[in-house]
């Protein structure tokens, strides 16, 4: 069965990067070059070849006074010179009738739609649309390459020759926190997820005076995420063994073989046992796809009952609060995988029961909700006074820092929290770095972000945005396959790590690219084939 899915793998693979080239040898060559071929020889003429059109036909003006001025209703002679000549540069400027989009048959519409040259100029540009919230180009950008930096000393230390003396060395550092307590840079992600949704949806309800097409809203959301997603778990089940060549070969991974439906369903974050879990870092997909799906019941109240609206947000917030406090209080949880409790809490269940459930997750993405709605209902336009302004970056900056160092005396040793202390940490911190991050947002959309929204609003994060998803479900890949073939442990040094960081960083950006321009770009331009209405929005 294994080798079945091995040799489709291969073949769906193949068959993409065929079409890619064929789409893209369309728009260059058909498209491009053909075109500007035939223009050149059509503004040329036998006689003079450079003598222009334009001069050819001011010259018939001149010849034909009586004619035209009878069709222009009497006008002058120079006016009528200058009406023609405005004509034929329109003419000119215009595109042919046979060249516009919906003259081209499906068949060309298709592979235009894997043209590599358009998708990289798409990626790669650094245009916005008009009432962008700029600044969270930057917050995604910065935000993956947190979670890619936690993830390449946290998965390298397994194959590392002096774990003891170096972790121990690491953790007692305050400034370490930021690293083995980067999890929450995965709830900025829900932050995101859940103002931009909130925030283009009541703009959309708002311009349709409340009528929208829900299928559209779930099946746009579906088909941006999963073709993509499916192909990676395809490569990962299939071709990920075929990487190594180290003598730390794993078996294969036969998870995705039993499970991969559930990934397919964005449900595999209700698996009972860690090894379930197919392409197990996507649990965070599924995750936001289920805060997708109920997104409505908390964004439709807040456009048509405002006051209903946040009392539903506020419900939502707290009945996520009180649960996952009661859940880790049950389990007698620690406040972090790498531990933190004391002797009587135990992390047998941290990572099923509470850290990937999504009634323990949704408080950011509720608390991005409401943040959305604020912008929404202020146009981006709020002028806050400076003191208060000052006043709201200090708490924003004093709660995000007690979230993100909090838990540095407990890595030392010098205070390991309770069961009780553990839960309502785990019940808390998570909503409370979501507002802090919302703060930051608000604050940048508004105006009042100062220099944070000018360094957040570069210009250079906007492609690296886009290349956020594809970066997130490739990195984990890319990192396995170099610890994996590796041939001898090696040993870790805070150069190393830096080194470990910016190598993952750079080729899990350069793989992301290419998996975007042959697997999530093309099936973005797609669902505009299916849905033309989404084109021409």
């Amino acid at each position: 069965m294994h080798n079945f899915c091995f040799v489709i793998s291969r073949c769906l693979l193949s068959m993409l990067g065929l079409i890619a080239v064929a789409g893209t040898a369309y728009e260059v060559i058909v498209m491009e070059l053909i075109p500007k071929f035939k223009n050149s020889q059509k503004h040329e003429t036998p006689d003079d070849p450079n003598f222009s059109n334009l001069e050819r036909i001011e010259s018939s003006i001149e010849n034909k006074p009586y004619i035209l001025r009878h069709a222009n209703g009497g006008s002058s002679e120079s006016t009528q010179k200058q009406n023609v000549k405005e004509n034929i540069k329109d003419d000119t400027l215009k595109p042919k009738h046979g060249d516009t989009e919906e003259k081209r048959s499906v068949v060309a519409k298709i592979l235009l739609a894997f043209s590599v040259y358009s998708n990289g100029k798409r990626i790669l540009s650094t245009a916005q649309p008009k009432g962008s919230l700029k600044a969270v180009n930057g917050i995604r950008f910065l935000s993956m390459s947190w979670v890619i930096l936690g993830h390449s000393i946290a998965f390298s230390l397994q194959y590392t020759s002096n774990v003891p003396n170096f972790a121990s060395d690491f953790l007692q550092r305050t400034s370490a926190s930021a690293i083995t307590n980067a999890l929450v840079s995965v709830d900025t992600f829900f932050v995101l997820s859940g103002l931009l949704t909130s925030y283009l949806l009541l703009k959309e309800m708002k311009k349709s005076k409340g009528r929208i097409n829900w299928f559209i809203f779930y099946f746009h959301r579906y088909w941006r995420l999963t073709p993509i997603y499916m192909i990676m778990i395809g490569i990962y089940a299939t071709l990920f063994n075929h990487m190594i060549f180290g003598p730390a070969r794993p078996p294969t991974d036969t998870s995705c073989d039993r499970k991969w439906w559930m990934n397919l369903l964005y449900i595999n974050n209700f698996v009972d046992k860690s090894e379930d879990l197919c392409l197990a870092w996507s649990w965070y997909l599924n995750n936001d796809m289920q805060f997708y799906v109920l997104s409505p019941l908390l964004i439709v109240p807040l456009f048509y009952k405002e006051l209903i609206g946040v009392i539903i947000s506020v419900a939502f917030l707290f009945g996520v609060t009180i649960t996952s406090g009661v859940i880790s209080y049950n389990y007698k949880l620690p406040p972090s995988t790498l531990g933190g409790g004391d002797p009587n809490t135990d992390p047998t269940h941290f990572m099923t029961s509470y850290y990937i459930r999504p009634y323990c997750r949704m408080g950011p993405y509720v608390c991005g909700v409401l943040t959305g709605y604020i912008l929404h209902k202020t146009k981006g336009k709020y002028q806050i006074n400076t003191y208060m302004n000052l006043l709201g970056w200090a708490l924003a900056a004093t709660c995000a820092s007690a979230v993100l160092y909090g838990l540095s005396g407990a890595f030392r040793g010098e205070h390991l929290l309770s069961v009780e202390e553990s839960a309502v940490y785990n019940a808390l911190h998570r909503s409370v770095w979501g507002a802090a991050v919302c703060w930051v947002i608000f604050a940048c959309a508004t105006g009042n972000g100062g220099f944070i929204n000018t360094l957040l609003s570069w210009s250079a994060f906007v492609p690296l945005s886009r290349l956020t998803y594809a970066s997130y479900l490739v990195h984990l890949i890319v990192m396995n396959v170099f610890n994996l073939s590796r041939t001898r442990p090696f040993y870790m040094t805070d150069y190393a790590q830096v080194y470990l960081f910016l190598g993952h960083l750079f080729i899990s950006y350069a793989v992301a690219f290419v998996a975007s321009l042959l697997f999530e770009s093309p099936f973005m331009a797609l669902e505009k084939i299916i849905f033309p209405s989404r084109a021409r929005k």
